[in-house]
Order: structure tokens, then C-alpha cells, then sequence
């Protein structure tokens, strides 16, 4: 049987970098986006708890990794 990932759908930004609406577009869009992700892990069968400690340990991992890169440049 072959696994497919289901896709889960991120609009593009309508808002330039410097228009001060975007940081409520970029939360809007990305919650939304978390939530669908977080409902399919619940429905797979994970645990609430473990989702969400699970999906903090790997957003910590990925701050970090992000401010090391800019460390380096």
C-alpha cells in the first residue's frame, strides 16, 4: 500500500513584508493551518497532550536552529 501525505493548504501572503497588517495575516493563516494539522493527529489516533508537547519540542528545535543560522551569517 502506498502512503500519500495529506496536503494541508497555506495561502500565500497578500500583504507586503512592511505592511503592518501582516504579522494578523501570517497568525490567521498559520493557525489555521496548525489547527488542521492538529485535528489529524488527534484523528490518526495521538493523544492531545502528546500532540501538543511534541509539536512544542519541535517548534523549540526549529527556533534554535534558526537562530544559530543568523548567528552565522
Amino acid at each position: 500500500m502506498e502512503f500519500t501525505r495529506p496536503t494541508i493548504q497555506i495561502s500565500n501572503p497578500q500583504h507586503g513584508a512592511s505592511d503592518p497588517y501582516r504579522a494578523v495575516e501570517r497568525e490567521e493563516v498559520l493557525a489555521a493551518a496548525f489547527q488542521d494539522f492538529v485535528q489529524r493527529a488527534l484523528a490518526a489516533g495521538w493523544k492531545e497532550p502528546e500532540v501538543a508537547l511534541t509539536l512544542a519540542d519541535i517548534a523549540d528545535d526549529y527556533v534554535m536552529a534558526l537562530a544559530r543560522r543568523i548567528a552565522a551569517n
